[in-house]
């Protein structure tokens, strides 16, 4: 879920001195009311948290002196870094975040169909619309009423996704829920299949506290799910193992250790969610998600090779499967194509691998019929 980053600063009705309430009457009643808000908007988790370190920054500061964010440079930003550990950078005079969660629908149940290896997966948010439009659109309908609400001029800032601020940090000290052994927030209604965004403001709100207990105290299903052994006993992922990140960020080829791991895999991966007791449970009956599915999550993968750049960019344009790109995106159905060990791929693969102007494509093909000749 990493695009360029994406933020909103609203300006309009600034003013130099951030307004406060001393009574903790206010205090209630506007979080109330900012709650009923976000309810109304989607989010059916809200909660706030204080604008401080957040606890796992010096955790993040390891991870990226290991270089485990592999290729994706713009984690390792200075500036970058010392925005995570302090909001006010992002915003200055930040006294509280609101911290929401918009839920999507789990990855779809597997069939005969879609178990069939001639067909790949994709990740169960990439199926969907781009959620990054929708989360902004929300967040900032949301900003939009705290001025009304408060009744005087406010200083917000919203953050969805790549915004430099450890999201899943803050939404475990709002009481959205627990930060899991898959790095994943793990929330006690939706397990891990929500969308995380912030709203900083300089108001200064009454916090919620962190939920209780460790539902991943005694459980290891997802680190014994990982293909690659990807995450980490601190409860972060090792991006240079991780097939999300060699599937969605990598531009370049994958490296040959990893290429078998990928099985069908053609964007994302959804193993170490699948594994996780908190989403075997279901989600609340009757409940309505704001988004639905508009492209196959089980594709043939033959078919998604045949693919021109105009037909590909048309299916997925509009969805987070845009984020690796058509080149990227016809390397990772290679290495599907052959790791299935469909010999009905070959003629496609041969041809690419002769003709495809992108070097990175014939190099996935020629190890894919390497794969099908030799098995």
């Amino acid at each position: 879920m990493l695009l360029a980053p994406v933020f909103t600063l609203f300006t309009s009705n600034i003013t130099s001195s951030p307004p406060d309430f001393s009574h903790d009457e206010k205090q209630m009643s506007l979080k109330d009311a900012l709650k009923a808000e976000a309810d109304q908007l989607g989010f059916v988790l809200f909660g706030v948290a204080p604008a401080i370190p957040p606890p796992h920054y010096p955790i993040y500061q390891a991870w990226i002196k290991a270089g485990r964010q592999a290729g994706m440079a713009y984690l390792a930003r200075p500036e970058a870094v010392a925005a995570r550990g302090a909001p006010e950078q992002l915003l200055p005079g930040c006294r509280s975040i609101l911290c929401v969660a918009l839920p999507y629908p789990p990855p779809a149940p597997t069939s005969a169909e879609s178990s069939d290896q001639t067909r790949g997966s994709i990740a169960a948010y990439a199926v969907l619309p781009d959620y990054h439009a929708l989360m902004r659109e929300k967040l900032n309908a949301l900003a939009n009423r705290l001025p009304e609400l408060v009744g005087k001029p406010v200083h917000t800032l919203v953050c969805v996704d790549t915004a430099p601020i450890l999201e899943k940090d803050y939404a475990f000290m709002a009481g959205l829920g627990w930060i899991g052994r898959n790095s994943l927030l793990l929330t006690p209604q939706f397990g891990s299949y929500v969308f995380l965004g912030e709203l900083l403001t300089d108001l200064k709100l009454e916090v919620d506290q962190p939920l209780e207990g460790d539902p991943c105290a005694q459980c290891r299903l997802c680190v014994q799910a990982c293909p690659t052994q990807a995450l980490r006993p601190e409860r972060s992922v090792d991006a240079r193992r991780c097939l999300s990140y060699w599937t969605i960020e990598h531009r370049g080829p994958v490296p040959e250790e990893l290429r078998r791991s990928i099985g069908t895999r053609i964007f994302g991966c959804d193993n170490c969610q699948l594994a996780c007791p908190l989403n075997a449970q279901g989600i609340p009956g009757g409940f309505t998600y704001a988004q639905e599915p508009v492209v196959d999550p089980f594709p043939d993968l033959l078919a998604e090779f045949a693919l021109t750049q105009p037909e590909w960019q048309a299916k997925y344009g509009q969805t987070p499967v845009a984020r690796a790109k058509y080149a990227g995106f016809r390397r990772n159905v290679a290495y599907a194509l052959g790791n299935a060990g469909d010999p009905l791929a070959l003629p496609a693969l041969q041809q690419a691998c002769e003709q495809d102007p992108d070097p990175t494509v014939r190099d996935a093909c020629a190890w894919a019929l390497k794969q099908l000749q030799t098995n």
